[in-house]
């Protein structure tokens, strides 16, 4: 069966969270993006990194004879500090030939790929289990790297007891501002250093993660210390079809770590989904705070690795 590609336009972002969503639902096994991936690199990262209104150009869509969805090509928009740019290929639940996959191998080298002083590269994204893809990319030269990308996943039956610190709260997006969350995250990750942040571009982009339709602000909680200052956070998104929470994003000011607040607000953030139907929460990490939380790592995506060469 032929495909045609289309251009991206501003209603294909809800096609494709949809296409994302039954694609799960339909076959777990295509290990897609989950929807908070898609709302959060869209209105947070592209944000940050200035790609915001020249990421739609770069995705490429294609379509079947009825304009379903069959397939994605897309990035996240990183490019700051970035040697390579990213691909990743969201697969709808068809047998694809090697001569169509690799139509889309080819739009991410010529659509995706980043140029530094070290040379022109892209990182293809692949299951582990995604023989096909796999064996494409070694004969296309491409050579396997060696960090992975986790993802984690924990069933939920019930709620759980939630346990802070005396003069600690939780409070949600619609009492906490984007300066707070954004200077909180900023130190979180360590690119705010000092008492005050360096600029506005966390606030900026937690404004913008208002605009994401999955964004919903009861879900977006803040660990409050007794000054009011935020100091943990966990976001939590809501697939209502397969009935899953995702977290992101997740952390701790540094001078409030090994206080038991982030454990406090995952649980806390879950119990929020766990109420509106949610049977098992995902986070893209292995690290051992999730897994001591119950989290088991349950796939991994491989990275391939290409330079392109320019004549």
């Amino acid at each position: 069966m032929a495909y045609r590609r289309k251009p991206y336009s501003d209603e294909d972002f809800i096609r494709i969270r949809d296409f994302l969503k039954y694609t799960l639902y339909q076959n777990p096994s295509r290990k897609n993006w989950l929807t908070d991936r898609w709302n959060f690199g869209r209105y947070f990262s592209q944000t940050m990194h200035g790609t915001f209104d020249t990421w739609p150009e770069t995705v490429g869509i294609w379509e079947d004879e009825n304009k379903e969805i069959v397939a994605v090509v897309n990035s996240e928009g990183e490019i700051i500090n970035r040697k390579a740019g990213s691909a990743f290929l969201q697969l709808g639940d068809r047998d694809f030939s090697d001569d169509f996959l690799g139509e889309l191998i080819d739009y991410a080298e010529s659509t995706l790929a980043l140029t530094t002083d070290e040379g022109t590269f892209v990182n293809v994204y692949a299951d582990e289990d995604a023989f096909q893809i796999q064996k494409i990319l070694k004969e296309r030269d491409y050579k396997l790297l060696e960090w992975k990308e986790p993802m984690s996943c924990m069933d939920v039956a019930g709620c759980f007891k939630v346990e802070l610190p005396e003069g600690f709260r939780i409070a949600d997006a619609n009492e906490v501002s984007d300066w707070q969350k954004g200077f909180a995250h900023g130190r979180a990750f360590g690119y705010y250093k000092n008492d005050v942040p360096d600029d506005d571009d966390a606030e900026r982009c937690f404004r913008m993660l208002r605009n994401a339709p999955d964004y919903l602000p009861e879900l977006d909680l803040s660990v409050l210390d007794p000054n009011g200052e935020v100091a943990s956070f966990a976001c939590i998104w809501y697939d209502d079809l397969n009935r899953i929470g995702i977290l992101e994003p997740v952390g701790t000011i540094p001078k409030y770590r090994r206080m038991g607040l982030a454990k406090a607000v995952v649980h806390e953030a879950i119990n929020k989904v766990v109420r509106m139907g949610a049977k098992r929460i995902f986070v893209g990490s292995d690290q051992q705070f999730y897994l001591s939380l119950g989290f088991k790592a349950v796939y991994y995506k491989q990275i391939w690795q290409k330079e392109i060469r320019l004549f």
